[in-house]
């Protein structure tokens, strides 16, 4: 039976959830993000109405029209601080209304997708996207994001294949918004756990990186799990890609060497080739070069999840890059519609795989 962890308070998560008070603060945080995008784009329209057609105003020289300019910044800057608040107490609020998994012997019998991940990364995946147009994030694509958490948008793109449920870390005081959380003993049993969650598992997500619990969750799903339902979360550098990819030789080495390998044969397969990071179809241009020339960088912005490496029936293995630089004109739409080109082709292959017995 599943237990879970006591936080320092003594309660679990869903014991210091309150669904009333989440509401509460989504209602409000929606609230102030209206207000926020209303204030912000009106200040910003009002700069820009200074320096119509582009050329200088004829007021530049009237104390009036600095004041007017001023109070369009002014009022920009309070409209971006307003949004952010907002953004932040709706977090808060779904954290509230997150369900949580009272035991992972029900989600056994049910399909599932698994979302393995190293905890280090839960702070990155909770916070919201700044700016999906620029990269600078004072443009106006700040304003049309969709609201959702990198882990929110995340599991809505794999959840037509199962509910999206993770282990939570232990000791948190409330779930994260994204996936359904369930908690596992601060301890050595937490392995068998979650190795039963990999074998039963629809389709397995599994995030790169070098510690020692995931370079031990990619080797388990190597061991148990058929290849072509294990994808391989990349965010992070190159060469945080290229340390997750040592560590999990030198771990695969070892632990290949002293434990029997596959239940139906005893044997390890090969330890799959990882392909390497692949760069920027565009590389960036200098930022000197960008102000002599009066261009812009083709490299402002990118996306925190950079790919994902799957896997063919045999263990190949190919890296499918969001590449930033393919796309000319960024916008909520063209980059949302880069990613779902990317993936159609791995979302096609999970969706015709049999059920999990």
């Amino acid at each position: 039976m599943v237990v879970d962890p006591q936080s320092k308070e003594g309660l679990s998560p869903r014991d210091v959830q309150r669904t009333g008070r989440g509401r509460a603060l989504i209602t409000g945080g929606w609230t102030l993000r209206v207000a926020g995008i209303v204030v912000g784009l009106g200040g910003t329209g009002w700069f820009r109405a200074g320096f119509r057609d582009g050329r200088l105003p004829a007021g530049l020289h009237q104390p009036w029209w600095w004041l007017g300019e001023l109070g369009a910044v002014v009022a920009a800057v309070l409209g971006l601080w307003v949004l952010g608040v907002g953004r932040r107490l709706v977090v808060r609020g779904k954290q509230h209304t997150t369900p949580t998994i009272d035991s992972f012997d029900r989600v056994l019998e049910t399909r599932y997708v698994l979302y393995l991940r190293p905890f280090y990364n839960d702070p990155i995946l909770a916070e919201q996207p700044l700016d999906i147009s620029g990269g600078s994030g004072l443009g106006d694509g700040v304003y049309f994001t969709s609201g959702l958490t990198h882990e929110e948008a995340l599991t809505r793109r794999f959840r037509r294949f199962g509910r999206v449920v993770a282990v939570g870390r232990p000791n948190e005081p409330l779930p994260l918004p994204g996936a359904s959380r369930g908690y596992l003993p601060d301890d050595d049993q937490w392995k068998s756990a979650v190795s039963r969650l990999i074998r039963h598992a629809h389709v397995v997500l599994l995030t790169a990186g070098d510690g020692p619990g995931t370079v031990w969750e990619f080797t388990e799903a190597l061991r148990i799990l058929p290849p072509e339902r294990l994808v391989l979360l990349v965010y992070g550098t190159p060469d945080d890609y290229d340390s997750f990819r040592r560590a999990l030789g030198e771990y695969y080495a070892s632990r290949s060497s002293e434990e029997p390998g596959a239940p139906d044969s005893g044997r390890w397969p090969a330890l799959p080739a990882l392909p390497d990071f692949p760069p920027p179809a565009r590389p960036r241009r200098p930022w000197w070069e960008v102000v002599v020339n009066g261009g812009r960088s083709r490299l402002r912005w990118d996306f925190v999840l950079k790919g994902v490496v799957v896997f063919d029936p045999d263990w190949r293995a190919s890296f499918v890059r969001f590449d930033p630089t393919a796309v000319r004109l960024p916008s909520v739409l063209t980059l949302n519609r880069l990613v779902r080109r990317r993936l159609r082709p791995t979302m096609d292959r999970l969706a015709a795989l049999p059920p999990r017995g």
